[in-house]
């Protein structure tokens, strides 16, 4: 509100009448709340053209977010599947916009160490998991160190945490990223620009959803990624992966030399 002058929306509701919309619709006496919500909306004449507009933008919105992230992977970006007790899980690794990141998984990945761990962590927004100590306190040991391996935090403005997000999961230090990653089952926008994002659920989100704590990740193989014209594309523009027995396979090298992202 600036003034006195009461900010309105654009069906003509102002906000002290938008709230009481919001209540009534949340009423508990359903019967009764959708009687006087039914009085609000046969009020405005405006109401079916405003909601309208309303799904128009959510669209748009949609749309664009799935456009921007698109530009953000190329077609050679491999397809890991996770293959869980609830299911399998397919996921787009983003290895050409966060190159650092995407590496120590698929590596951590192609050695087989990912299975027999377990998601210790089930909450109504995301699934976690990849702890060799099956309570969040683990990390990963390099073997050629004998050392915990952490990396940097690597953040691509481009990506956002939508549903079927795939991060790298960490403690409060920016740089404590190691073997553990979570999947998110809702938008988390607020976790943007804080954790490394580097891939996106392409296929399994109704196991992902259907995950308890203890459920075991029994296998992580990198999948090769299908060429354009042997694809056909879904309406977010990503290629499903397939699910045969006879589904190739290429064994993962880690790079000697990984790129800036430049982000």
């Amino acid at each position: 509100m600036q003034g006195n002058v009461p900010v309105r929306f654009a069906d003509g509701f102002s906000c002290k009448q938008m709230r009481y919309i919001s209540s009534t619709f949340e009423l508990s006496d359903h019967s009764h709340g959708a009687v006087r919500l039914n009085r609000i909306i046969r009020s405005s004449r405006h109401t079916k053209l405003v909601l309208g507009k309303f799904a128009i933008c959510l669209s748009i919105a949609s749309l664009c977010s799935v456009i921007s992230e698109k530009e953000t992977f190329a077609d050679g970006d491999p397809i890991v599947r996770i293959d869980t007790t609830k299911g399998p899980i397919f996921c787009r690794v983003f290895r050409s916009a966060v190159p650092m990141t995407s590496s120590n998984f698929l590596e951590i990945a192609s050695t087989g160490f990912y299975s027999g761990k377990i998601f210790h962590r089930i909450e109504n927004w995301c699934i976690q998991g990849g702890d060799p100590n099956g309570n969040g306190t683990g990390a990963y040991t390099d073997p050629n160190t004998g050392a915990p391996r952490y990396i940097n935090l690597e953040i691509n403005r481009n990506l956002h945490h939508t549903g079927g997000t795939l991060a790298m999961a960490r403690s409060n230090a920016p740089n404590s990223a190691s073997c553990q990653f979570y999947i998110t089952k809702c938008p988390m926008y607020q976790l943007d620009g804080k954790y490394a994002i580097f891939g996106r659920v392409v296929g399994g989100m109704d196991a992902v959803m259907a995950m308890r704590r203890g459920d075991v990740i029994q296998n992580v193989s990198i999948v090769q990624s299908q060429p354009q014209q042997q694809g056909q594309s879904g309406g977010s523009g990503q290629r499903q992966p397939q699910r045969g027995r006879n589904t190739p396979q290429v064994p993962y090298e880690p790079p000697s030399e990984i790129p800036d992202s430049n982000f």
